[in-house]
């Protein structure tokens, strides 16, 4: 064989391991999104979760009319649970948008799978995170930011317009209330029968 004949094997030899190299990092790619979109559908399914979120829907009506009022906040987070189901449900909305943001769970599957949690959860809770933002003097980039975000992307969602104009419905024990989507105010509440 020739010596200019290795030359040309050896970069055949690069080039095919390189092709390899790049193939198993899009696997591995390909794995960590499945394993990130798995991961946070168990954490999202769990009982504590659905119990965290059905919390605040349940205190919704509450929540939405805080506004500035640091003395009901402070009650309010006060009561067993609730400053626990508050966080928890901030936080693993968060989580979610920062595994859409890294790019290791895919926007429209977030979307399709917790759009509407993403959007009946901000508007209950808009107003809550927006005086926890000031009291913790932490910016809005910093706290709950990715949560914020992907529920902003979810309301772009053509399945959500009618929520974005029409109002957002929260369901609770004892009624169907109707938030307003930009405000965060309750529009009207149908009792349950």
């Amino acid at each position: 064989m020739l010596l200019s004949d290795l030359s040309a094997l050896g970069e055949f030899v690069q080039g095919l391991a390189t092709i390899l190299v790049f193939i198993a990092a899009m696997v591995a790619v390909k794995q960590l999104r499945i394993s990130a979109t798995t991961d946070l559908f168990h954490r999202f399914n769990n009982p504590t979760a659905r119990t965290h979120r059905r919390q605040v829907y349940h205190l919704c009506k509450r929540l939405v009319g805080l506004v500035d009022d640091k003395k009901d906040i402070s009650k309010l987070e006060k009561e067993k649970g609730v400053l626990e189901h508050l966080e928890c449900v901030c936080n693993s909305l968060d989580w979610a948008g920062l595994l859409v943001r890294r790019k290791l769970l895919n926007k429209k599957d977030a979307i399709d799978l917790y759009g509407d949690s993403l959007i009946r959860s901000w508007v209950a809770l808009r107003h809550w995170i927006k005086i926890t933002r000031e009291r913790r003097r932490i910016s809005r980039k910093l706290l709950w930011n990715n949560f914020q975000w992907l529920q902003g992307e979810a309301a772009k969602d053509d399945r959500f317009k009618d929520w974005v104009r029409d109002g957002v419905p929260i369901y609770t024990p004892t009624a169907i209330i109707t938030i307003d989507y930009e405000t965060s105010k309750v529009k009207y509440e149908k009792q349950n029968e």
